[in-house]
């Protein structure tokens, strides 16, 4: 790959992270913006800048759609499909920090429930009204919807497990790799099981809720990027693709109006917001690979980028229970206003919970490629599993931060 394309992609994971992290993190220490006392420009900037959770989950899509989708089915148009080998290094990849972020994410909720409750977060939250947490945690506690979660069944059967609202998305690219490997087998694969693999991607795609599907738009556009850069012609200049993305990012922040931020929009006015977005972000994908400097800063934006999954998977549950946990020992309250001790409570937040998922990262992610080679050996099948040179997952998805509800 382009070295200039994969440093924009890992500059791209690790930055959408971010976005989501302080968009969780202000959302439940911080009072919404229209209560905001003091709004001054700066304050105005802090605000607009920690609302484009939501876009940086399109981002993360399309990402995934361009390195797991298209960059597969390049592999497979050559040397046919190979299901198990996909499956094993999607199920290495998901399972190495999903199993451990469940299991801990259960504890701290338990823990929380029963000893760090004083504030009503766990039993509840809705009192606070805040979109980032609204659910009650205490009610999605429980073995069901565990095992609904483990099995990416969130959004389908269950509600996401406990305090871990961000696990949403993991469903959804779940059964887009699903999808995905039953079409590009009926593409690409031989004989009659051609027939069979088309007939079962049209049927999943008959059973999942609409909305999955219709999201699905945004993971194809990561086929399209690729399509786009392979055929070399009518690319345009980075500063072009690169500036069109930073003026689809504003508008998309600046149509989050009154009316929809405090009343849900339509699938079709997000969706159609969505899909602007992920075209812009399409573009800026494709101006990339024309970057002709040698990129800057490649090991760190690397580096950053490894354990934006494990950011992605882990930040929530901790985050809930560090702010249950000061409130109930000191009384430090959350949801308020942005002044000086309000900021210094959100910096140093954010500060700890990238350290406790750095941690995670060093405990489970980075071991993803061995476990991938145990899978693979003990299936006895090898090659097609290895992915491109991009370390981490495509996938920081980014949590559905509501960050454009508020």
């Amino acid at each position: 790959m382009n070295p200039a394309l994969s440093n924009f992609l890992n500059l791209s994971r690790w930055v959408a992270a971010l976005l989501v992290v302080i968009g969780h993190v202000r959302h439940l220490l911080l009072v919404d913006y229209k209560d905001v006392v003091d709004k001054t420009i700066l304050i105005k900037g802090f605000y607009f800048i920690t609302g484009f959770g939501h876009e940086a989950v399109v981002m993360f899509f399309i990402i995934s759609g361009y390195l797991v989708g298209a960059l597969t089915f390049e592999r497979w148009k050559s040397s046919g499909p190979n299901m198990l080998s996909f499956f094993t290094a999607r199920i290495s990849r998901i399972y190495t920090v999903l199993v451990p972020a469940l299991l801990i994410g259960a504890a701290l909720d338990w823990i929380g429930t029963n000893w760090v409750n004083s504030s009503e977060l766990y039993t509840d939250s809705a009192r606070y009204n805040t979109s980032s947490l609204s659910t009650k945690i205490d009610d999605a506690l429980n073995m069901s919807t565990f095992f609904g979660n483990l099995f990416n069944l969130q959004g389908i059967l269950t509600g996401p497990f406990g305090s871990n609202g961000p696990l949403w998305s993991l469903s959804y690219e779940w059964w887009y790799y699903c999808i995905f490997a039953l079409a590009g087998a009926a593409i690409t694969g031989t004989g009659t099981k051609k027939i069979a693999y088309a007939i079962a991607a049209l049927s999943l795609t008959a059973v999942l809720p609409k909305e999955i599907v219709l999201l699905g738009s945004l993971w194809i556009l990561g086929f399209f990027a690729h399509a786009w850069i392979k055929f070399e012609k009518w690319i345009p200049h980075p500063l072009v693709g690169m500036s069109l993305f930073i003026g689809a990012l504003v508008l998309s922040r600046l149509s989050h109006n009154v009316d929809n931020l405090e009343n849900h929009e339509s699938l079709t006015a997000s969706l159609s917001r969505d899909i602007f977005v992920g075209v812009a972000y399409l573009l800026a994908v494709v101006s990339a690979s024309k970057l002709s400097r040698t990129p800057r800063h490649v090991k760190l934006h690397a580096a950053l980028a490894d354990f934006s999954y494990s950011t992605y998977l882990c930040h929530f549950p901790m985050m809930v229970f560090l702010v249950a946990l000061l409130h109930q020992l000191s009384g430090l309250n959350f949801q308020q206003q942005p002044h000086l001790p309000g900021l210094v409570y959100f910096a140093g937040l954010t500060t700890t919970l990238y350290l406790y998922c750095y941690l995670n990262y060093l405990s489970f992610e980075r071991h993803t490629n061995s476990i991938r080679a145990n899978l693979a050996s003990l299936f006895k099948r090898d090659g097609d599993a290895q992915e491109p040179r991009l370390k981490g997952t495509a996938h920081a998805h980014l949590g559905k931060t509501a960050a454009n509800k508020r």
